[in-house]
């Protein structure tokens, strides 16, 4: 597995990512004292807990980095042939990616709704909808999301996407999903830019 540095992981021990949530029983069994978070993801890989590692990543994950990995682990491990309504939640998920702003974050949630927070696509999407702002309608007094409301629904939404297909294949997709993880946390797996069209030349 990678050694490379995480440039896109603040945290420079495990502990101060897993002191944000609940561990595993197994987990905690893995985690020492001044683990980093390579060598603690190492650990857990080797033991095969890979939705811990799962689960620590998208703890350890800045939100923005934590939804497009979301994103890229949902086509990795559902294909592109997604339900219709699963397939606009993703697509609404990936605007928001691309382009972080309130309106989109509000399509996020409903595109999510009407998919079903329980899909993966779905769960993604209620990532999105936890990431900043308010809970409640616009016109109401705020309602922050909780701290790690984005981290848990990107758990959530790639452990979801790993049990979609053959139960044979179901740990190699995990696995898979890890080194994805990995990947962006090494800064090597980015979203595209966005680039804006010019203004029309006015006569």
């Amino acid at each position: 597995m990678s050694q490379s540095a995480w440039s896109k992981v603040s945290a420079r021990k495990a502990a101060e990512v897993c002191g944000q949530y609940e561990l595993s029983k197994d987990a905690r069994k893995v985690l020492r004292d001044g683990l980093t978070p390579q060598q603690f993801i190492e650990l857990l890989v080797q033991a095969g807990r890979f939705l811990d590692a799962v689960d620590f990543l998208a703890h350890a994950l800045p939100r923005r980095e934590a939804v497009w990995w979301a994103c890229l682990g949902i086509r990795h491990a559902q294909g592109t042939e997604l339900p219709p309504k699963e397939l606009a939640a993703l697509t609404a998920v990936v605007d928001w990616v691309l382009e972080p702003d309130e309106p989109k974050r509000r399509a996020a949630q409903a595109a999510g709704e009407a998919a079903d927070l329980a899909t993966p696509a779905g769960c993604a999407a209620f990532a999105v909808y936890g990431s900043d702002g308010s809970l409640g309608p616009p016109n109401l007094p705020e309602v922050p999301p909780e701290p790690f409301m984005t981290a848990k629904a990107v758990a959530g939404s790639l452990a979801l996407a790993s049990v979609q297909g053959d139960p044979a294949t179901m740990p190699a997709v995990q696995r898979e999903l890890v080194e994805l993880g990995i990947a962006i946390a090494e800064g090597k797996v980015v979203w595209p830019a966005v680039t804006k069209a010019a203004p029309a030349n006015r006569p």
